[in-house]
């Protein structure tokens, strides 16, 4: 997190540097970034960014939080409608969500690039996989409420299916950058309903599956 100092700044100096920020984490990979580039165009001194961050990582890292945040504003209106919708629905609207996310902020989608180009490097396991527990939590809840309406069947392994779904909610990503197109667009939500076709496939119910919830596989979310 940044010091005292950061948030003790008026407004507009924050965002001022805030913005510098993101334009040079948006222009290249986290190892590239500089900064010595981030206190040039934010107008102010080397001295001064140290003031109000420990380190370009502190500064990366609070980044990624505020996007976050943001993001969660495009999602609240599917989590709104959960109780509504079928889980395959869920999950289409959540992606629809992110990507108009993305689509609209695009130097924060183009952090995300870079992010799921880097890895194995340090910074790529600080954070996605540093966040994997959290992915594969949320997916477990959802798996779990919709085996409690008989959206899923019943004898999925929800701690293999959620480790799984965590793992590919990155992997489908990354196939659309690498294999599709170099940026998110309209195309990567086709991505991501032939993903969820498969997906409904494989976990849909079917007439001879049970929708007791599993055995031994209370709910750790």
């Amino acid at each position: 997190m940044p010091k005292d100092t950061f948030f003790n700044l008026p407004e507009d100096k924050r965002t001022q540097v805030i913005e510098a920020a993101l334009d040079e984490f948006a222009a290249v990979p986290y190892a590239q970034a500089s900064v010595n580039r981030i206190v040039a165009r934010a107008g102010i001194s080397k001295g001064s960014f140290y003031q109000y961050f420990h380190s370009k990582e502190d500064l990366f890292l609070y980044l990624l939080e505020r996007m976050g945040e943001e993001k969660m504003t495009y999602l609240a209106p599917a989590f709104a409608q959960a109780e509504t919708v079928d889980f395959f629905t869920l999950l289409h609207d959540l992606y629809a969500a992110g990507l108009r996310f993305g689509m609209e902020n695009p130097r924060y989608a183009a952090i995300g690039e870079h992010l799921l180009r880097a890895r194995n490097t340090p910074i790529y396991e600080r954070v996605l996989r540093g966040g994997a527990a959290t992915t594969q939590a949320f997916f477990r809840d959802l798996l779990y409420k919709a085996i409690e309406r008989g959206q899923v069947r019943s004898d999925v392994d929800l701690d293999l299916m959620s480790y799984l779904m965590g793992e590919l909610n990155a992997l489908i990503l990354t196939y659309h950058t690498e294999r599709v197109a170099a940026t998110y667009d309209d195309r990567l939500l086709a991505t991501v309903d032939r993903f969820i076709d498969f997906l409904r496939r494989g976990l849909g119910p079917t007439s001879n599956a049970s929708h007791s919830l599993p055995q031994n596989k209370e709910n750790k979310a």
